[in-house]
């Protein structure tokens, strides 16, 4: 009974956090198989947010011997990504590029792609604090556990040897 119930309790924190990150994965993952598409190999993508300004960084290899600037990279980011991004890093062949939003929106013009609306991070939260919760019950749960478990033990049975002191003479 036991198991089944820390079972039960692994599959519901497994199940949400997964749903927590599911969709930026999603997003990744993709952004990920469209600059393979492109060309590029050993690539690399993350989205950090810090403080609410988030940056996405794509590091890609490029094969053949011409001269990449990421170029293609920042234009797959800026008209497919759907997450919205505050800075742009690209680094191609270990050469590093930064862009912002409103460079971005003066060199290509507007986002080729509906940006998702985010609650600013609220929903991150409020997993964070279930988590935390969870985590608060379970570990109140398995200390009651274990105090009802030392009241309930049975007496300790007496040493097999005499209580009295005994003393050995030759």
């Amino acid at each position: 009974m036991k198991r089944h119930a820390r079972a039960c309790l692994a599959g519901v924190l497994f199940v949400v956090l997964l749903a927590a990150g599911c969709v930026s994965l999603a997003d990744l993952s993709a952004l990920s198989a469209r600059v393979q598409d492109a060309g590029y190999i050993g690539v690399s993508v993350k989205h950090n947010t810090t403080n609410g300004h988030d940056t996405i960084a794509v590091n890609a290899y490029k094969t053949n011997d011409e001269t990449d600037d990421g170029e293609k990279i920042v234009r797959l980011i800026w008209d497919t990504y759907p997450a919205e991004v505050d800075q742009v890093v690209v680094g191609v062949n270990d050469k590093v590029r930064s862009f912002t939003t409103e460079e971005l929106e003066k060199k290509y013009g507007p986002r080729g792609v509906r940006v998702k609306e985010e609650e600013s991070g609220s929903g991150t939260a409020a997993v964070w604090i279930a988590v935390l919760f969870v985590l608060l019950v379970t570990t109140l749960v398995t200390l009651l556990t274990m105090r009802a478990r030392r009241r309930n033990r049975a007496p300790i049975a007496p040493p097999p040897y005499p209580q009295v002191p005994y003393h050995y003479e030759p």
